[in-house]
């Protein structure tokens, strides 16, 4: 797992991104689609996703994560996150949209250590399935430039939804069994289903 984001810098030149405040949208924009379903009630998993400083139990990408913040849920609400993808590495990301009860959307407005991305956010969306719930989420991501783009059309996209999908399946697997995940936390990623990749610039 922690390979996957350092890899994206690896090749004919290494591109280091020791700080950057994520704006512009850059090379070779993703949107990675996929879904899960969590055998559990709409109402348990949104709990888990509204409380957004709680995605450590979840991901295994996060070893710690905490709002900075005042505001402290829905739109506006800023979470910082202590990643395990690469030692140092930092994302914080802030709430746009939000529907309560099936809905929210965010921007990572802080990157540091993190090689080759220029932007990056994602949305997660809840169906109620009777007593289970339908999780569908999009990951949105751009690069630094057109080497980092290229390589994210030949292979990154790939491990990107690798990635995404590793993070459905955390949440699935805290949701139905209450087991914090972390990166050294085995995961079914045969339970996830691709929807889409779609790359437009």
């Amino acid at each position: 797992m922690k390979k996957l984001l350092v890899s994206l810098s690896i090749g004919l030149v290494t591109f280091v991104t020791n700080s950057q405040e994520a704006n512009s949208v850059g090379r070779a924009y993703t949107e990675i689609t996929e879904e899960v379903v969590i055998n559990a009630p709409i109402e348990k998993v949104w709990k888990e996703f509204s409380t957004i400083e709680n995605i450590y139990l979840n991901s295994p990408t996060v070893n710690s994560s905490t709002i900075i913040s005042e505001i402290k849920t829905g739109v506006g609400a800023v979470r910082h996150m202590e990643m395990s993808i690469k030692e140092g590495a930092i994302l914080d990301e802030k709430i746009i949209e939000w529907r309560e009860g099936t809905y929210m959307k965010l921007q990572v407005i802080k990157i540091y250590k993190v090689s080759g991305i220029q932007t990056m956010g994602g949305d997660f969306e809840l169906i109620a399935d009777g007593e289970k719930t339908i999780l569908r989420s999009t990951l949105n991501y751009s690069m630094t430039n057109k080497m980092m783009g290229l390589m994210n059309r030949m292979m990154g996209k790939n491990k990107f939804a690798k990635l995404w999908k590793s993070i459905l399946t955390g949440y699935k697997k805290h949701i139905e069994t209450g087991e914090e995940v972390t990166a050294k936390t085995e995961l079914d990623l045969k339970n996830v289903k691709l929807i889409s990749i779609v790359i437009s610039k």
